[in-house]
């Protein structure tokens, strides 16, 4: 009697267990893998103010829509990487991300960052999309690169005719060639938009950042005592200490930058009375009182400590359109063809149009540095 006691005890224990088994089974084949997002951008060095203020944004799209539960079901995973400003470890970050299997990445924030980037995504059949690279040489092609914010052929042109609407005539120019595909082709568009206007190039002087110039010899070739307006494309690091050697050299006259110039979120108590007068094309306005933006700037504010820059603004829309994406259709391998069949979403300041290539048509905002404020000097029509 004992030993069928025991035995039935034993067959109860082994059926339990089996039942335990199944269940744990079960679950492991029900529970659903994240669908990972890649982040790649320059999170280090001097570039960095564009790069972190874009990852976090990022971060943050990520994280409110797991809050809302994910993409049926399944939540989403940010793996971040860090280019350093440097094309052979774009390559190299870009090769990882893939390897990490992910849908798709943002980033990077750097014209010649996507470039070097790009042959290894496009191989790997993997969506890209910039929240800030504006170069031409990304425009017109039927590949994996899409991106937010306008290519310099419409970017620089604004700038031209922003500069010569504000009475500036005669101006001299200062860039940087280690990110060519952004400073020296928003230049050339530039020069040719405002010379056909009627101004006027006083003098070019370029730089190579990568060699450490000293940049008071570099102002001091500009001759700004003969412009009335200076044009300086450089990091937001760069552009600041020229700024400050500029109005060392006791000229006034308007400076006007490149958006990487003011990318950084302290540039005001970095330059102090240096960025007075700076003027700037961006497509983002941050006066907007857009229900959008506002609620973004407080959640991004309360989460990260600082409030969003222009770049971070950027990147949160080149999130969404990733996002957008995925909601209409959750295939990640059908991803690239998702985002192309969406010719508009909704950005944080009003609709994004995107064209058959994956670049997009925005409202741009001429904004000027007064007495410690960023002022809006045109309000564009939808």
């Amino acid at each position: 009697m004992y030993l069928l006691l025991l035995w039935g005890e034993l067959m109860k224990r082994e059926l339990l267990f089996g039942m335990a088994v199944v269940a744990l089974l079960v679950c492991g084949c029900t529970e659903k893998k994240p669908i990972k997002i890649g982040y790649m951008g320059s999170i280090t060095g001097k570039h960095s103010d564009l790069g972190v203020a874009a990852r976090d944004a990022a971060m943050l799209a990520v994280e409110q829509l797991n809050g809302q539960g994910g993409i049926n079901g399944r939540k989403l995973e940010l793996i971040v990487r860090d280019d350093t400003f440097d094309a052979k470890v774009a390559e190299q970050m870009a090769g990882e991300l893939v390897k990490e299997g992910v849908a798709a990445i943002v980033g990077p924030v750097a014209s010649s960052m996507s470039k070097a980037a790009l042959p290894v995504v496009e191989k790997a059949g993997v969506v890209m999309v910039s929240p800030t690279s504006s170069s031409n040489e990304l425009s017109g092609k039927d590949d994996y690169f899409f991106r937010v914010m306008e290519p310099n052929s419409k970017f620089a042109g604004h700038l031209a005719e922003s500069a010569l609407k504000l009475g500036i005539r005669r101006l001299a120019v200062i860039y940087d060639t280690n990110n060519r595909p952004y400073t020296v082709d928003i230049f050339h568009v530039f020069r040719e938009v405002f010379i056909k206007g009627g101004g006027t190039v006083t003098s070019e002087v370029s730089f190579d950042s990568n060699l450490k110039p000293s940049f008071l010899p570099l102002v001091k070739q500009l001759g700004t005592g003969e412009a009335d307006g200076v044009m300086v494309l450089a990091s937001s690091v760069d552009s600041i200490v020229i700024a400050q050697q500029i109005r060392k050299e006791g000229t006034q006259a308007p400076i006007l930058s490149g958006a990487c110039g003011i990318a950084q979120r302290d540039l005001l108590q970095l330059a102090g009375k240096s960025s007075e007068g700076m003027i700037f094309t961006l497509p983002v306005n941050s006066q907007s009182v857009a229900p959008a933006y506002t609620s973004f700037k407080e959640s991004f504010s309360k989460r990260f400590n600082y409030p969003p820059t222009f770049a971070a603004v950027l990147a949160y829309d080149a999130t969404q359109l990733i996002l957008t994406s995925l909601k209409k259709d959750s295939d990640t391998g059908k991803l690239r063809q998702t985002v192309k069949s969406i010719s508009s979403f909704d950005g944080l300041q009003g609709p994004i149009r995107l064209d058959e290539f994956g670049d997009p048509n925005r409202k741009l905002f001429v904004l000027r540095y007064r007495d410690g404020r960023e002022e809006v000097l045109n309000t564009p029509a939808p």
